[in-house]
């Protein structure tokens, strides 16, 4: 294979690349041998109109070539080159025949050559971990006991705390209804928890069927621009029910693997302790990544990217059906230069560090999220929904492992609780076993 790159300015490159016959000659021979087997009305196997063989060919190899061949040897030539692209190939061009080598001429945009990261612009705010109290394992206990609650129709009386409500609230704010994804219908939760707060009073006391009016301030049920407004909206409750939460005793304990109360405590006080650690870790990330994209404020970003992005926000209509203003598209714009820079960012580090991905853990997030669907991790991966989860999960964890390793040499290296080692000598168990 023969490759060529021609510098085009700033990241932009055209590539020439060229496969000799006799790599290719194969795969021509295998397309030919399988328009042979095709069968035409009105002639006889073997027998094609003039021309239909090599008009067929030739839309036959050409969907060949995009669809599998180009990927493999557009691979080959990058990493021959030792080039990263920023974004697909921005166009293509095959040229071939059935007696020719096969070339392609691709124009590209790659990944930007990145400083190095000044750490001493870096700082970090660090955080106490602070003790797992009594209280803290008392309220995850209450959380297990409520995961293996039995619910039950309330048959008569009202809503009070504790018990389960299905409700409708239609909201209407200066007179005019609020969207109809900030709407809410059919919607559960547990009266005086942790959702849909701004809701918990105004049910107290509701029967079955009731309707009321109330006005109430919007709170973090509502998006970012509703908060803190005050409207009008109309509650109906659909459904109460009872829940009754299992006792603290063997059988209960047995239910997430313990014999005792004591060892159970003694697990939930070691997640916990893990919680706080990957909570201090997420904070310490939130406040490092805007510093290091500041960083990268003057490098070369892709311009296929850039104007792609600017089309569509341009043609993008805002809730109330009206095109975006220019400051909305100034912002949005900036917005997604900061994401190309942070990726950029995570797979240099990612590279330059030798990273690997944590297996252990991806595979822990995808079978709790195939979980959730009902299906295992398998079954859940089969489906293109769980594909694209995937592909975002790895992506998830490549910007945290990659934060985290800058994170290490800014504060030191977090050490690993007895139920971080567990978990890894379960996986590692687990994928023996496999």
């Amino acid at each position: 294979m023969k490759v060529q790159v021609q510098d085009l300015g700033k990241l932009r490159r055209e590539m020439q690349i060229e496969i000799p016959f006799d790599e290719i000659r194969g795969e021509y021979q295998q397309v030919k041998d399988q328009l042979r087997n095709t069968r035409l009305r009105g002639f006889r196997p073997g027998k094609f109109p003039k021309g239909w063989m090599k008009s067929r060919f030739r839309s036959s190899m050409a969907y060949e070539i995009r669809e599998r061949l180009f990927p493999q040897f557009y691979s080959r030539a990058l990493q021959s080159e030792n080039l990263i692209p920023a974004v697909p190939p921005t166009s293509l061009n095959i040229d071939f025949d059935e007696k020719k080598p096969l070339s392609f001429k691709v124009e590209l945009e790659i990944a930007p050559t990145l400083p190095e990261i000044d750490y001493d612009k870096l700082a970090l705010e660090e955080q106490e971990l602070g003790e797992v109290t009594d209280k803290d394992i008392d309220d995850m206990l209450q959380q297990l006991r409520r995961a293996r609650s039995v619910r039950e129709p309330k048959e008569a009386g009202v809503v009070e705390k504790g018990n389960l409500v299905t409700f409708d609230a239609r909201g209407t704010l200066d007179g005019e209804p609020l969207p109809e994804e900030q709407q809410i219908e059919k919607s559960e939760f547990e009266v005086g928890g942790e959702l849909f707060t701004e809701f918990s009073d105004a049910v107290l006391g509701m029967a079955v069927e009731e309707t009321k009016t109330v006005t109430l301030e919007m709170g973090s049920t509502f998006n970012d621009e509703l908060q803190g407004k005050s409207a009008e909206f109309e509650i109906t409750v659909q459904s109460i029910e009872l829940l009754t939460l299992p006792e603290l005793d063997d059988e209960f304990f047995k239910s997430y693997g313990h014999d005792t109360e004591e060892d159970l405590r003694k697990a939930v006080r070691e997640m916990q302790s893990e919680n706080k650690k990957n909570n201090r870790m997420t904070d310490y990330r939130e406040q490092l990544l805007p510093q290091l994209v500041r960083q990268l404020e003057d490098i070369d970003l892709p311009e296929s990217s850039i104007a792609e992005r600017e089309k569509a926000l341009k043609e993008e209509k805002n809730e109330a059906g009206e095109e975006l203003t220019e400051e909305q598209i100034s912002q949005r714009m900036e917005a997604h230069r900061d994401r190309l820079r942070r990726d950029f960012l995570v797979d240099h580090i990612f590279r330059s560090a030798a990273l690997q991905l944590d297996e252990a853990t991806l595979a822990n997030r995808f079978s709790n999220a195939a979980g959730m669907m009902g299906l295992s991790a398998q079954d859940f991966y089969n489906h293109r929904y769980g594909r694209v989860m995937m592909n975002s999960m790895v992506a998830e964890l490549r910007g945290e492992q990659a934060l985290n390793h800058v994170i290490e040499k800014l504060v030191g290296p977090e050490p690993a609780s007895e139920a971080s080692d567990n978990a890894k000598e379960q996986q590692a168990t687990a994928t023996e076993q496999d």
